[in-house]
């Protein structure tokens, strides 16, 4: 039996229970910099900033690369979300790994080194806490 009550619960995404709950944090990326591109043989990197799995923003990226966010790149997220660069290898490979951070709270702008699979990228970005407003 359903009552007024029951009615009223409902599953809901992070970012929704972040809205109802009245805020949350939310990365705003400014800038990702390609210092060495060396994930694949020949050629750019295919680049993919991934945020818990899911793809923020693509593009190709060589060496001296750099890709500023105007407006600023911005997601939802939690503590413990994991922000990553990956190299994209196609449907019959999988995408290498280039480094990535973890979301620990609210922080100021930073720019972070990371490195993997033979390519070196800076990332910088920002956490702040939004309101419902």
């Amino acid at each position: 039996m359903i009552n007024a009550n029951s009615a009223l619960f409902t599953d809901l995404t992070s970012e929704e229970g972040a809205t109802v709950s009245g805020g949350g944090l939310q990365l705003q990326v400014k800038s990702i910099q390609c210092i060495k591109a060396g994930a694949d043989i020949v050629g750019n990197d295919e680049t993919m900033l991934k945020i818990n799995g899911e793809q923020a923003w693509k593009g190709s990226m060589g060496a001296g690369s750099f890709k500023l966010f105007e407006p600023r790149l911005t997601r939802p997220v939690e503590v413990g979300n994991f922000v990553g660069l990956y190299d994209e290898d196609g449907i019959f490979s999988r995408d290498d790994f280039m480094g990535g951070f973890n979301i620990t709270g609210v922080k100021g702008p930073t720019t972070v080194k990371l490195s993997g699979s033979g390519s070196t990228y800076q990332v910088t970005y920002r956490v702040i806490e939004v309101d419902d407003f």
